[in-house]
């Protein structure tokens, strides 16, 4: 599984457990983010990324060009997220709305972010109360992600 992060996830792992996406790289495969989300997250920099296990990428000329020209609901960094993972075949993991949207229009494959402690689960990678206890903080942290998401998280999980 190749993954591009968007900032809404890495900011609810970075506020509760990033140690969560140390095990995504390590069970579940590489995890890239673009250095344009990176710099809307304060509380990562490049550095903590490595060590994590978090690939920080640019696109090309082309790519960045094709990002800057398009307008719409989406900022250059989501629009980015979106051409990396049109073009590297990745899969785009965000709660953001017009993301999911604007992903799924273009056929890129996507993912909840409570979805990486799922399948982290099922690859045997954490264990389930750990992935419990670590969606019941990002709930707690933000307020999009409501008690029925977590009750569901809770349900599929086990």
């Amino acid at each position: 599984m190749l993954l591009i992060v968007d900032a809404n996830v890495l900011i609810d792992y970075a506020r509760t457990d990033l140690s969560v996406l140390a095990l995504v790289a390590q069970h579940l495969g590489p995890v890239h983010v673009v250095r344009d989300v990176l710099t809307d997250v304060r509380q990562l920099d490049e550095e903590a990324c490595e060590h994590l296990g978090i690939r920080v990428v640019d696109g090309t000329l082309e790519q960045i060009l094709e990002a800057g020209a398009e307008r719409g609901s989406l900022s250059f960094a989501d629009r980015m997220c979106l051409i990396l993972a049109r073009d590297e075949s990745w899969t785009c993991v965000s709660n953001d709305g017009p993301l999911r949207r604007a992903c799924e229009a273009d056929g890129v494959g996507v993912l909840w972010g409570l979805q990486l402690m799922l399948e982290l689960v099922h690859a045997g990678g954490m264990e389930p109360d750990a992935a419990i206890a670590v969606a019941e903080a990002i709930g707690a942290e933000n307020r999009w992600i409501g008690a029925g998401v977590i009750a569901e998280f809770k349900r599929r999980v086990r």
